[in-house]
């Protein structure tokens, strides 16, 4: 999925060098890059974004966990435990069978993570 040549200074996601990728993609269009294996169209790139917004809601039980971290906690462990936390909201995809739940939870968590961090 990504290449990486620090030496030469190459840092490649599915064959598109990061820099043009930078340049002319949003973080949506890298995500579905990466999940698909190509950029998408624009019937793609909406029907992505749809399900993406579709997930961003996390379970109000979550703030119960942000609530057992003392205000000097590291935020990166706070974003740590949160992101570990949502598999308990989704024991049904535990265990991947389909390509399907892949996609299902890469989608979830891509939605969910700026929420967290808010």
């Amino acid at each position: 999925i990504t290449y990486i040549d620090g030496d030469q200074g190459i840092l490649r996601h599915r064959g598109y060098d990061i820099k043009d990728l930078a340049g002319k993609s949003d973080f949506l269009e890298v995500a579905y890059l990466l999940i698909y294996g190509e950029l998408p169209n624009n019937k793609q790139y909406n029907d992505f974004t749809k399900k993406v917004a579709h997930h961003a809601l996390v379970n109000e039980r979550l703030h119960y966990l942000f609530q057992t971290f003392c205000s000097s906690s590291h935020p990166m462990a706070i974003m740590l435990a949160a992101v570990g936390s949502l598999s308990a909201f989704y024991p049904d995809l535990l265990n991947f069978f389909k390509e399907a739940d892949y996609e299902l939870t890469a989608i979830r968590m891509i939605a969910k993570i700026p929420t967290i961090a808010a």
